[in-house]
């Protein structure tokens, strides 16, 4: 579902925060000719994704925040986040961060599994933020994202899970 809602395609360079095992990497390298880069703060995620694509020379891999990406500004045509949310120590600055890397109309996806859908599993009160629709809707509007929507997704585990997506207002539209 991220790569659909991202709407990859081209010479798009492309941002996934938090890509643990490089699942999502590696179809978005098959989505677009352009740049595709990483960033985890998981240094064994980054070093498995080193191995795993040491043969891909379109490919930027870094251990780092969401919060204090290495990249200059406008940097991306689209930027994603799966599960990955929950962990961030500050949301509301990995927003303004991920804005900040994007270029003026960029897409950004978060997608996440709502509050009712992680009670469901115990390890969710082992280091997890809960966060619902509505805090992460508000959070990217304030970071300066405009139209928003909501896609809703089901799986295997868990039941359900959400994908907002928005664009990178220009930069005379935002708050």
């Amino acid at each position: 579902m991220t790569l659909e809602r991202l709407d990859v395609g081209g010479d798009d360079d492309v941002l996934e925060v938090g890509f643990g095992g490089g699942g999502l990497l590696a179809m978005l390298l098959r989505a677009t000719s352009g740049t595709v880069a990483g960033v985890d703060p998981a240094g064994a995620m980054v070093k498995r994704a080193q191995r795993r694509f040491r043969r891909e020379p379109r490919l930027r891999l870094h251990r780092g925040s969401v919060e204090a990406l290495p990249f200059e500004d406008k940097r991306f045509d689209r930027a994603c986040s799966v599960n990955n949310i929950y962990f961030w120590p500050d949301p509301p600055a990995a927003l303004r961060e991920l804005a900040r890397v994007l270029r003026e109309g960029g897409r950004l996806a978060v997608c996440f599994e709502p509050p009712e859908e992680l009670r469901k599993w115990p390890g969710h009160r082992f280091g997890f933020r809960l966060v619902d629709e509505a805090e992460v809707r508000q959070l990217m509007e304030e970071a300066g994202f405009a139209r928003i929507s909501h896609a809703e997704g089901r799986g295997r585990m868990p039941d359900r899970f959400l994908c907002l997506t928005g664009e990178r207002a220009r930069a005379e539209a935002r708050p």
